[in-house]
């Protein structure tokens, strides 16, 4: 009599719905069907069951905070290296910034000195030109 009702509700679940979820309505229905031999054919206790699986939940969580804790820590890792990264390269391009003042520094010094030469020759010139 269940049978017969479980089988009706699926028919009107597949009737009702569209073609694709006939598929979903089988795989949850082969998962129920499944769970329900799997429990009634189980080797053992059903406490010992839950044990092992209880021991298996708890040992893939230590897993998993295990393998957070090492990407945390990578991730720590290569932040203070870019961090460095970072103070090496602002150093390196102070420095470039200061070497091309310097050298703005030199080359305005040395075009000014070459204009008061030039200035001064162009007044020895004047002056000679005046002169004879």
């Amino acid at each position: 009599m269940k049978y017969n009702n479980f089988r009706k509700a699926i028919s009107s679940l597949t009737t009702q719905k569209s073609d694709s979820t006939l598929p979903v309505v089988a795989l949850l229905t082969g998962l129920a069907v499944g769970a329900v031999i799997g429990v009634l054919f189980a080797p053992e206790r059903g406490t010992d069951i839950r044990t092992r699986i209880s021991d298996k939940a708890k040992g893939l969580s230590d897993t998993a905070k295990d393998k957070l804790q090492t990407v945390k820590n990578k991730l720590r890792t290569n932040g203070q290296e870019l961090s460095d990264l970072k103070e090496e390269v602002v150093d390196k391009v102070k420095s470039k910034a200061k070497a091309a003042e310097d050298l703005k520094d030199e080359v305005l010094d040395e075009a000014k000195s070459k204009a008061k030469d030039l200035a001064a020759d162009v007044k020895s010139a004047a002056n000679e030109v005046k002169n004879s």
